[in-house]
Order: structure tokens, then sequence, then C-alpha cells
């Protein structure tokens, strides 16, 4: 069976080659690595770069030609995301796709208050009325973004009240996407039709993580719950060249949190991964030690 996986220069897309590549998969070589630039492939043994773009229905089908099992990965965040997705999911199908597993995201509905799980939402309907059999990973927010929400004064700033997040560690989320194409490369169907909501096994409020980043780096920080009218003030203030779709993003990622929509813990990773997810403090502090090796979350990189 041959695999391939979209964002390879990205963090989880990244990491999922590089695990897939490792592991010696009963699979046909070479792992296919569709890219917008693939000069900038990862240096992976078996890996074929080929020339892609989300938006281009005919390069997407090209190469997606002799793909068995896909992993899809978002497209860069913009206001034309949607409407990629939708084209790469036609053409996933058109070249003959028979399994997608799409990285997807926690309470992904049409009226999702994150604003960008919408797109999300939107993505997995158009999957699900495709041929092809289809994984649905849903992360949380991942640990990395939630450790650099704070200020340069270690202020987070955000109207998330009293909510809580599930936050989910960038190396699990790709452990656990890699073990599924794993196991559809071996020729397992236990994934097939389902959706996995992928969360660390804690479930913090704004002043916990505030607590933990002060216990964690040594720097004090707390956490301030601006309005909602703050909020979206205090970035366009900051960001004047940002676009509103892209402030209103930054903003839901606290309402959403307010609101108690990311506050599950589930199960779904541990299963996945056969063990506990890495703790917010163990990711706070491999990015203190090394902040060079994580790179900037997917979603709403500066709420």
């Amino acid at each position: 069976m041959q695999l391939a996986i979209t964002g390879a220069t990205g963090h989880i897309g990244g990491q999922v080659a590089r695990l897939l590549s490792d592991q010696g998969l009963p699979l046909i070589l070479p792992l296919i690595l569709p890219l917008r630039n693939p000069s900038r492939a990862p240096r992976l043994p078996d890996c074929e770069p080929r020339p892609f773009s989300y938006g281009d229905f005919e390069l997407a089908r090209e190469a997606l030609q002799g793909v068995d099992a896909l992993f899809m990965v978002s497209a860069a965040e913009s206001p034309t995301r949607e409407q990629e997705h939708l084209t790469l999911v036609r053409a996933a199908q058109a070249a003959g796709i028979q399994h997608l597993v799409y990285l997807s995201f926690a309470e992904a509905r049409p009226d999702s208050t994150f604003t960008l799980a919408r797109t999300h939402a939107i993505t997995e309907e158009a999957i699900r009325r495709s041929t092809m059999k289809h994984t649905f990973v849903r992360d949380n927010f991942y640990s990395e973004l939630m450790a650099r929400l704070a200020d340069a004064e270690g202020v987070i700033c955000g109207p998330a009240e009293q909510g809580r997040v599930a936050c989910v560690a960038q190396r699990d989320a790709a452990q656990a996407v890699a073990n599924i194409m794993a196991d559809i490369a071996a020729g397992g169907t236990q994934h097939q039709g389902r959706t996995y909501t992928l969360t660390g096994n804690q479930s913090l409020s704004m002043e916990d993580i505030a607590r933990i980043l002060t216990t964690c780096t040594g720097k004090p920080h707390r956490f301030h719950n601006e309005t909602i009218a703050e909020a979206f003030a205090s970035r366009r203030a900051a960001y004047p060249d940002t676009p509103d779709w892209e402030i209103e993003a930054w903003v839901s990622t606290y309402t959403a949190i307010a609101k108690g929509e990311l506050a599950q813990v589930t199960q779904d990773l541990p299963r996945l991964i056969g063990r506990e997810p890495l703790t917010f403090e163990q990711v706070v502090t491999e990015m203190a030690n090394s902040p060079a090796a994580v790179s900037a979350p997917r979603d709403s990189g500066k709420p």
C-alpha cells in the first residue's frame, strides 16, 4: 500500500513522515510527500517529493496518482482555506485514494466558537460525502501554542474567563497519526469511519497555564481576563495590518475556551499511542530547554 503525507515541511506532517520512514512499514515505497516546494522536503530515505498545491485540482490529482492512503494536514490559514480543502478532497477522490486520514480540530462544527474549526467541519462533511474511507483526527489546541500565549511581560491576555483547555502535545498528535497510518498500511480496518479527539490528560485554566509557565521557566506569568471588546482592540492596535478574519480567529481561541468547548479530556490519545500523553509541564520544560526544537503550532498563531 502506498501512502502520502501533505504538510511534510511542517511540524505534524514532518514528524509523521519521519516516524513512518523509520518504521519500515509494509508499504509500496517510496513514501509520497506532496509539497508546494518539493526542494524543501525533509531528507528522509525512501521518500518522493512531488509538486502539489491544495487549490490546484490537476496538480493535486497528479501528485496523488498511485497513492492508496493519504494523511491530509490543513492548508495554511487564509480566506481561501475552505475552498483549497474542498479542491483537495475532490482531487484525492479523482486520483483513486482509498482512505483519507484528515487532521481536524476538536469540536469541529459549522457553529464552533473557534472560527477556524468551522472550516474543519465543512471539510469533514465533504470527505464523508466522498467515496473514500475516512478517519478524522481532531486535535485540541497544541500545548506548544498555550506555552506561547504570554506577552513579553509574562501576561496572558484574553477573554477566556474561567474556562479550561485540554491541550495536547504536537509530538503525541504526530505519533497517533503515524500509528493510524501504519495500521492502514498493514491492512487494518479498525480506523475506518472513526473520529478521534486528541487531548492531553489535564484540563487547564489560564491561571493554571500561567502558574505552570512560572514554575517551569522561572519567569513570573499571570492571566488577565480581557473583555471581548478589549481583546479585539488590543490585537488591532498591536497588529494594525492584520485582516479582521485573522483577529477574530485569535480572539475566538479564548472565547471557545471560555464557553467550555475545549475542556473535555478524552481517552483516544492514550489508546492510540499506548501510553499517557505528555503533560503541559513536560512540554513547557522541553521548550525551555530547547526552544528551537519545537515549531510554531498550526491554527491561530498569535492569539
